[in-house]
């Protein structure tokens, strides 16, 4: 269960989100129709200023009025306005503190803080269709989401690793994923004593990219550098 932050205070595109997305998904699950139509959709669209940020934000919603879809759906509206709600408030407190040790407003300005939110569909055939949900800024490097989303479409239900690899689909991640590390010669992942990788869970993140293999992805700084970015690993059925 994931933890969501509770603001009082929300700009009026947050508020308004909650009506558009709700009523916006259940004429997206109607229209569609034909086998040619995405099951994942742009439900929110906007770019301009909000206060002393610029949003840029397309929010994703999966087609479907119940089960899986809609928790999904949920949890999409509640992760992208928590983000820019906290986002807002973030700004806030830096501004504050920025202007009182003698910054001036013109120098924070020129800072030209920026919000993204958006999506990208890495799959999809008409039975199933992975895509991942991305919230950043940069503002706050370590501040960002990066969630994966694999659905089967047939049954209206998530799509697993086991089900995909089999029973023995942890051995399985684990050995390609150190075959892969071991061939790798950048010398930016850490040793298992320096908490490198040593084994993948239930929960680690992963989408299905066009082959129909699982790429499993690891946060910034999980197992590797910085530099490293956020390091993916295809595991080749």
């Amino acid at each position: 269960m994931k933890k969501y932050w509770n603001w009082k205070k929300t700009t009026g595109l947050m508020m308004a989100c909650a009506v558009i997305c709700g009523t916006t998904g259940t004429a997206l699950a109607e229209e569609k129709q034909d086998d040619k139509a995405s099951a994942v959709e742009t439900v929110r669209t906007y770019e301009g200023d909000e206060g002393d940020m610029k949003l840029r934000i397309n929010v994703p919603q999966v087609a479907g009025k119940d089960g899986y879809a809609a928790e999904i759906n949920d949890e999409i509206l509640h992760l992208t306005t928590d983000y820019e709600a906290r986002a807002d408030w973030e700004v806030a407190q830096y501004k504050e503190a920025f202007l009182a040790t003698g910054g001036t407003e013109k120098e924070f300005d020129d800072k030209d803080i920026q919000v993204y939110v958006d999506y990208d569909v890495k799959s999809e055939t008409k039975d199933q269709v992975s895509f991942v949900l991305k919230a950043y800024n940069n503002m706050v490097s370590a501040d960002y989401i990066y969630e994966c989303y694999n659905v089967d479409l047939k049954d209206n239900s998530e799509i697993t690793l086991e089900e995909l690899l089999g029973p023995d689909y942890i051995d399985i991640a684990n050995e390609s994923i150190k075959e892969q590390i071991a061939a790798d010669d950048s010398g930016l992942y850490f040793d298992e004593e320096m908490g490198g990788f040593t084994t993948i869970t239930p929960e680690t993140k992963f989408y299905i990219n066009e082959a129909g293999n699982p790429v499993i992805v690891f946060q910034k700084y999980e197992i590797a550098a910085g530099a490293a970015g956020m390091p993916e690993f295809e595991i080749v059925k």
